[in-house]
């Protein structure tokens, strides 16, 4: 009876370790894609304060503007004796190669300190991981390649806005902004590769350069801007509210969708075309549910172009945010499950 007892206790402590092991590994990937997302958020950042500086018009020109002129601005008021040494001013005067040397060391020594302290890098010798495609039984059904995606299309326009402020032409612009997001997002996937929690997923870097492909054409060509958008969509879960996941990876609440404008397609200048879109997308539930139901779906809808109705009663166009988030509840869906 006391081996018996003493077989039990090891086999229950022995389920207790595997337990904490899984919830590990699994909070760990919740929470690995944030930073990436963090230039993202950047990005509506940038685009928030050029509108905010062109409205000033008489003070600054549009076409002479950049983001990092911004500190100089608000100095330009004062009187000399009253100036204070600014950082930004000094980097805003270092020639545009310069910055841009700058700017991709430091994104790539915090992506460096981030993975030792947080994702394990350098804790396994070099592997891959399959992790599927979109397939049922992956660990979010697909809906984490789509945020990879997503991640690799949002941070190539961040380079994309940060370069032109440096004063690279529109197509040096995208073309360096899509090597460098491109670059960046790879260095993460080898960095997985030496962590003993992930691996080098060839999944994950598939979809991060098919995102990062997509936004360098809509950016290359602006007329496939007029055309279609990429967008996420997110309304807070459950498992988000219990502090599970974070606003990035709760893909219980997310959706990834194209949106189609037919004007950009007719060029009719027609107003209710400009107003209405056609939307296409997909996203997962039950998932990240423990004991739920894990379900696939793609849908459609007829929605409305918020970018465009908001131009239309502001004069504003919200440095473009609806062009990558989509506004919930602004869409008639028909969806349909895939299992």
């Amino acid at each position: 009876m006391r081996e018996l007892k003493q077989i039990t206790e090891q086999m229950q402590k022995n389920r207790n370790t595997e337990e904490q092991k899984t919830l590990r590994t699994h909070t760990l990937h919740k929470y690995r894609f944030s930073p990436i997302w963090g230039f993202a958020v950047m990005f509506l950042i940038l685009l928030g304060a050029e509108n905010k500086l062109f409205a000033q018009g008489d003070r600054i020109s549009s076409s002479n503007y950049s983001f990092f002129e911004a500190e100089s601005l608000k100095q330009s008021d004062k009187s000399d004796s009253q100036k204070e040494y600014s950082f930004l001013s000094t980097f805003n005067s270092w020639p545009r190669r310069k910055k841009m040397i700058a700017f991709n060391t430091a994104a790539v020594t915090a992506t460096m300190v981030i993975g030792a302290a947080s994702w394990d890098y350098y804790s396994s010798s070099f592997r891959f991981k399959n992790e599927g495609w979109l397939d049922p039984d992956t660990d979010y059904g697909g809906a984490d390649k789509f945020g990879h995606a997503f991640g690799g299309y949002a941070l190539t326009s961040v380079y994309n806005t940060i370069y032109k402020d440096f004063g690279y032409s529109d197509k040096q612009a995208i073309a360096y902004g899509a090597l460098s997001s491109w670059a960046l997002l790879t260095l993460v996937e080898v960095g997985d590769g030496f962590s003993k929690d992930y691996g080098f997923s060839i999944q994950d870097e598939a979809f991060n350069t098919a995102g990062v492909g997509l936004s360098y054409l809509r950016h290359r060509y602006p007329a496939l801007a007029d055309i279609f958008d990429y967008r996420l969509e997110w309304v807070p879960s459950k498992v988000f509210r219990s502090g599970d996941a974070d606003p990035f990876t709760d893909y219980e609440g997310q959706k990834y969708l194209v949106a189609l404008k037919p004007d950009g397609i007719l060029k009719t200048d027609n107003s209710l075309l400009k107003a209405i879109e056609l939307d296409f997308g997909f996203y997962t539930r039950g998932y990240d549910v423990h004991g739920g139901n894990p379900r696939r779906y793609i849908f459609y809808g007829v929605g409305l172009n918020v970018t465009y109705i908001i131009e239309q009663l502001t004069g504003h166009r919200l440095g473009g945010f609806f062009n990558y988030i989509q506004m919930p509840f602004t869409y008639i869906p028909f969806r349909s499950r895939l299992d």
